[in-house]
């Protein structure tokens, strides 16, 4: 069984991983960056867990990456809002997010929506968007669209407005970028918002996210890794192989703990007294939450 030791370990250094200990990230497209993926389904409080990682601690200054396109919200991995770098967007949906449209074509089907429909709710979007019919600068509200999908009637039921909207940003073709003056983020076509895409190959890509996974969430298990990004375990213990020369693990009820060494390095300079906290308030989806 695990110690109360070891659990209070794992705990701190988590802490200090994600930088609400200790050193913070200069900037909110650090924090993100470092994170891969940040639960983002409370856009409020999406925001503020941003801005708890960073040297600043400013709201202000996370709105200002999504509106320089720096940062970027959609649907990367378990079928939620995350936000994360808008160069990581496209390999990071290819990776996680695309096999998950082929497991929803019954879902789909059921509804009584058929690929002509999401054809043409994409061709539409694109026209509407880049033609500035509705919205300003290429960038529109949720609201906006789907009431120019109504009235060209590729919305023949409201219940189909959720799948479509989900569907084209994991296809790729929309994300959600800058920032309305209501303080909702406005949709925009990934191919105008988005500067300088990354691209990765599978084992690449596999490889990038588990360590910088293990760097930001570490102490964590394959297990945790595979619950996080959906990954498969085969290709997790591949990577976890690969740099494990960076990693040290724990052992903790039969199971390996992972930590990049620079989150020992940092913890170690802090000296134990500067680990704990006694109040640390969060957002409720905040990924040590989480």
């Amino acid at each position: 069984m695990s110690t109360a030791s070891q659990r209070r370990r794992i705990s701190q250094l988590r802490l200090v991983a994600q930088r609400l200990v200790g050193e913070p990230w200069d900037t909110p497209s650090d924090a993100a960056s470092a994170m891969m993926c940040m639960q983002g389904q409370d856009w409020p409080g999406a925001i503020v867990s941003l801005a708890l990682r960073t040297r600043s601690r400013s709201t202000a200054e996370v709105h200002e990456a999504f509106d320089s396109a720096q940062l970027v919200r959609s649907w990367p991995q378990r079928g939620t809002l995350h936000v994360l770098p808008a160069c990581d967007v496209g390999w990071y949906l290819k990776l996680t997010a695309h096999p998950r449209l082929l497991g929803q074509e019954k879902r789909r089907s059921n509804h009584g929506i058929e690929t002509r429909h999401i054809d043409e709710a994409r061709a539409l979007t694109i026209e509407l968007l880049r033609s500035g019919e509705i919205g300003s600068a290429g960038a529109a509200s949720r609201d906006a669209l789907l009431a120019a999908w109504r009235e060209r009637g590729v919305l023949p039921d409201k219940s189909w407005g959720y799948y479509l909207l989900h569907h084209l940003c994991v296809e790729g073709t929309l994300v959600q970028g800058p920032i309305g003056p209501d303080g909702s983020q406005l949709f925009v076509l990934s191919a105008d918002w988005i500067a300088s895409p990354r691209t990765l190959d599978r084992a690449s890509a596999v490889n990038e996210v588990v360590l910088r996974y293990l760097t930001s969430h570490g102490p964590a298990s394959r297990k945790d890794i595979n619950w996080w990004s959906q990954l498969p375990l085969r290709e997790i213990d591949a990577a976890i192989e690969g740099c494990a020369g960076e990693l040290t693990g724990m052992r903790v009820d039969d199971e390996t703990y992972w930590v990049h060494n620079s989150v020992l390095e940092r913890c170690e300079r802090m000296g134990t007294g500067s680990l704990s906290r006694s109040l640390l308030a969060l957002p409720g989806f905040d990924e040590l939450i989480l």
